[in-house]
Formats: C-alpha cells, structure tokens, sequence
C-alpha cells in the first residue's frame, strides 16, 4: 500500500476515533448535568457571597462619609475612588456580556421589564449582586422542574443558573482585587500610622479594623467562589467540595492577608516606595499576560484582551491566578518566591526604620503576623492540593483535545470563565 493510502487510512481512524469520543463524552456530559441540582451548598455559597458583597461595600461606604465629615479629605479622595472606579469597570464587563447575550440564539429573550431591571441595578453599581440573583432563580427553577419529572427544562436551568454564577464570580473578582484590596491597604496604613502617633487617636479605629477584616473576608471568598464556580461550570472537571473550599478560603485568607499587611508596613514607611513596587509588578505581569496571548472567552478583541490583562495584572499583586488549563505547579512556586522576596523586603524597611523600644507591641506583632500569615497560606495551600483537590480531566479527555486541536467539539466551559485546574 503506498504511502498516500496509509495516511488516508489512519486519518479515518483517527477520525472515527475522535467521533468515538466526542460522543461518548457529550453523553457523559449528559449524565452528568442530569445528576447535579441546586442545593442546600450552592444557596449558602450565593448568600455568602452577596453579604460579604455588601457588608464590604457599606463599611467602605460609611468610612467615605466619616472621613468627609471629620475633614480627611485626602482619604475620603482615596476611598470614594476605589469605590467608584472598580464599579465602574465592573458594570462596563456586565454590560458588554448582556449586549453578547443578545445574540446567542440558545438563550431566552430579554424581556423590557427586565432591561430595566438591568440597567437599574448597573446605574447602582451592583452588577456581581444581579447575577447573583438571576443565579438563584434560575436554580431555584430547576429544582421546580427536578420536582415535576421534567428532566430537560430541569437542565436548561441549571445550566443557566452555572452560567451566571460563573458570570458573578468573574464580576465579583475584578472587583474585589480594584476595591477591597487598595481599601484594605489604605484602612490597614491608618491603622499603622495612628498606632505609631498615639496622638492622632480617632473614633474610627473600630470601623477600620472591622473594614479590613470584612475586606480581607471578601477577597478570600471571591477567589474560593471562582475555583469553585469554574469547576461547577466544566462538565470535564470534577466539582470542588465545601471541605475543600473551607480549606481553598483559609489559604486565600491567609496569603492574602499577608501580602495587605506587607505593603500596608511599606507604606507606612514610604509611601512612594509602595506605589513604585506595585506599579512596577501590575506591569510586569501586565505586560506578561498581553504578550503571552492567554484569550479567554471573556474577551472578542485584541484591545478587550489588552483591558483584560491589565485588570487581572492587578490581581496578580495579592493572588495568582491560572488564565487557562495547564500545570500551575512551578508557577505558584515562582509566584511565591516574588511574593516571599517583596514581604521580606517590607519586612526589612519596617525593622529597620522602626524601634522596637517605641512600641514594641506593634513593632513584634507585625512581623509575628506577616511571617504567620504567610507560612499558613503555604501550609492550607499545601492541605487543599494533598487531600481535598479534585481529581480534575480525565485522561481520554486530554488526550482528545490534544488531537483534534478543536475543544468545542468535545467539551464546553459555561460562562466567561477561565479555564484552568485549581
């Protein structure tokens, strides 16, 4: 048989193979979907992440007024900022994924009440909290069709409501990395500085701390709720379990609370110092995420691509986070590393401009803290990947996708979702 023959035939089989798998797997798909409701994990996981959506955002809200009225104009400036201009960015997203909605045919008309819904809580700044309401009717809908025997609307809607949970985590995520964390940084440096000058005591000690707390909450869920919203999204991927994301939320509340207390000590120091390392490492990750082409379904162009990357270089600042599917193992090494060598060298510029004979409560507990929290995040971080990580793609999956070089044939991810293994 010549050579031209050969290539012919292993190229049917080869074909047929893959059509052998792509439907094995759109049935499995099937099952799946079928066997997967809305319960008692997903409500508490909705409702969590709308009080700490809000609780977060009234403190912010209320330290705004408090700073207005008290004559702290230079960090009223600073908060109302930080406010406004993450919601902002978070409510252009939301939009543009409607007007994107439009045109798929697989979904349901918008009605003009619900428009007016939209744009009434889009004016509002609320866009994470929308979809986290759509979420719940939509699952709170399939649990209606579950009850009366009807399987496919069941599906419909459970997808829908994976859809948009997907939609408000990513929401939910750019907004806690452009509000909470430049909130929990300045609120942590006042702090810091009324700590060092006694003398400058003020009644909002308590509402800065308890906003600080309440930001660091936010951020940590926000990152736990996407892993698992990404994970509930891919019907390739094992689902995360409340144990596991117990365990993924006390590792993201333990680094990220370690890297805030870091440049808050930073600041503290040298203001300057601080805006310059944060600057230089929102570029460089910027920079990296531009030029290494990591598209997602998030973005329909190069110049959203660009808006994207910038956005989630800023991300990169407290927490890494995979842009697509691939080993992450020597990334976080090398992610913690930076991160391990800047909280040294805040650590460092704290000792060494400080005194410890002035206040060494402060002085100790700081370093004490740092060192703590980030040695935590290491030892939880190390927890979820030996014991509660799911088990992930299968292999024939993989191999599949690897193949054909055509993933949509062969699997979906729901929503804007990256894709990736945590």
């Amino acid at each position: 048989m010549a050579n031209g023959d050969v290539g012919k035939v292993s190229s049917a089989s080869l074909g047929a193979k893959i059509d052998e798998i792509g439907v094995r797997h759109s049935e499995e798909n099937g099952k799946t979907l079928s066997g997967q409701k809305f319960g008692f994990y997903y409500l508490t996981c909705h409702l969590l992440s709308i009080a700490t959506y809000l609780v977060d955002h009234c403190f912010s809200c209320w330290l705004a007024y408090q700073y207005h009225v008290q004559g702290q104009e230079t960090y009223f400036a600073l908060t109302i900022t930080f406010l406004i201009l993450p919601a902002l960015i978070s409510t252009g997203f939301s939009m543009r994924w409607y007007i994107q909605d439009v045109d798929d045919p697989s979904l349901p008309k918008a009605s003009l009440s619900r428009w007016v819904l939209r744009i009434v809580f889009l004016l509002l700044q609320f866009a994470p909290i929308l979809r986290y309401c759509d979420s719940l009717c939509y699952g709170i809908r399939s649990i209606f069709a579950c009850r009366k025997g009807q399987k496919e609307k069941q599906q419909f809607w459970y997808r829908r409501m994976v859809d948009e949970d997907s939609d408000a985590s990513l929401l939910r995520l750019f907004h806690c990395f452009l509000h909470a964390s430049p909130q929990a940084i300045l609120h942590l440096f006042i702090l810091i500085q009324v700590a060092r000058h006694p003398q400058h005591q003020s009644t909002l000690q308590g509402y800065q701390g308890w906003a600080v707390m309440c930001a660091l909450v936010s951020i940590a869920w926000s990152l736990t709720s996407y892993h698992r919203s990404v994970r509930f999204a891919r019907e390739d991927k094992e689902k995360l379990s409340w144990q596991g994301s117990t365990i993924q939320f006390c590792w993201h509340l333990m680094g990220t609370a370690s890297r805030v207390l870091a440049l808050a000590l930073l600041a503290a120091m040298y203001p300057a110092w601080m805006g310059t390392v944060i600057l230089c490492h929102w570029c460089v990750m910027a920079a990296w995420l531009a030029l290494g082409h990591h598209q997602t379904a998030v973005c329909s162009s190069r110049c959203e691509e660009l808006m994207f990357s910038g956005v989630l270089g800023l991300a990169y600042i407290l927490a890494f986070i995979a842009p697509r599917d691939g080993p992450t193992r020597y990334t976080y090494l090398a992610y913690y590393l930076v991160c391990f060598m800047e909280n040294t060298g805040a650590l460092v510029v704290w000792c060494v401009g400080n005194s410890s004979a002035q206040n060494p409560s402060l002085y100790y507990g700081t370093v004490v803290m740092q060192v703590l929290t980030f040695v935590l995040g290491i030892v939880f971080m190390l927890l979820y990947y030996r014991y509660f990580h799911p088990s992930g793609t299968s292999t024939t999956i993989r191999k599949s996708i690897t193949i054909t070089e055509l993933p949509d044939r062969l699997t979906k991810s729901g929503g804007r979702a990256f894709s990736h293994t945590l």
